[in-house]
């Protein structure tokens, strides 16, 4: 597996068809256009891929792919 930021990209392209090169650590989800409905769906599909718990109250206050990857980050740290 690579960096969180690589696994991050690599679900929302199989996801939601989203060109891998089209995101960085900056991009919105406007930038990539996902709806507040489509970041629920991927807070679900983050939770499964990472096996964490990342709540809907949680992923609406991220508002950059970066910040979902230090979410992760975080969440992976408290399972060791």
């Amino acid at each position: 597996m690579g960096t969180t930021f690589e696994s991050v990209v690599a679900v929302l392209a199989k996801r939601f068809d989203i060109d891998p090169a089209e995101v960085s650590r900056e991009s919105s989800f406007d930038d990539i256009n996902l709806d507040s409905l489509s970041q629920i769906e991927f807070g679900t599909a983050l939770n499964k891929a990472f096996a964490v718990d990342i709540s809907d109250d949680e992923m609406a206050e991220l508002s950059v792919i970066g910040e979902v990857v230090d979410k992760l980050d975080e969440k992976l740290a408290e399972k060791v």
